[in-house]
């Protein structure tokens, strides 16, 4: 198993998603773990404005571990590019954000990360499903249908996915 798979896996279990994230390819992890910090951002917010004080700590400390520990911690900085360092920028701000939205009860803060975030796990499930990224993007090309056997990605999805490292590497690439 990849490195990147050990330790997105390890993000899962520390944070106790209930799921078996070791079955999943590398792929199915990072649009998890983009999900989950959606769903905990969601479940925040949710309980900023019920009162619920401690629920609103617990999501907005499991999607800070996801951040931090799966996420972050896995890209690929050394061979990234300057995409990884830009994800490994916005993955610290959204940090800060969360950290702030605890500190103030700011649901605004929160719906700012899930705006953040949206498009990533948006480009993680059009790279998982090997569809082809909207037409108006700036470096959107036709793709060409993928095989089950050997998918192939949009050249922006194949630089994604490179940025989590060689366990990574999309075919097509």
């Amino acid at each position: 198993m990849p490195a990147f798979s050990h330790r997105a896996a390890a993000a899962y279990r520390n944070v106790d998603v209930n799921t078996r994230a070791t079955e999943h390819d590398p792929y199915e992890l990072a649009l998890m773990m983009f999900e989950a910090v959606l769903d905990s951002v969601t479940m925040a917010q949710g309980a900023i404005a019920s009162g619920d004080v401690t629920l609103k700590v617990k999501q907005i400390n499991r999607a800070l571990k996801i951040l931090q520990d799966g996420l972050r911690t896995s890209l690929d900085l050394e061979h990234g590019g300057e995409l990884a360092q830009n994800l490994d920028a916005l993955y610290d701000y959204c940090v800060l954000r969360l950290t702030e939205a605890n500190a103030f009860n700011d649901a605004k803060k929160l719906a700012e990360v899930a705006q953040l975030i949206k498009p990533l796990a948006e480009a993680w499930r059009q790279m998982r499903s090997g569809a082809t990224p909207d037409p108006q993007a700036a470096d959107a090309t036709p793709s060409t249908p993928a095989t089950p056997s050997t998918p192939k990605a949009p050249p922006a999805a194949r630089r994604m996915g490179s940025l989590y490292g060689a366990g990574m590497a999309l075919a097509g690439a």
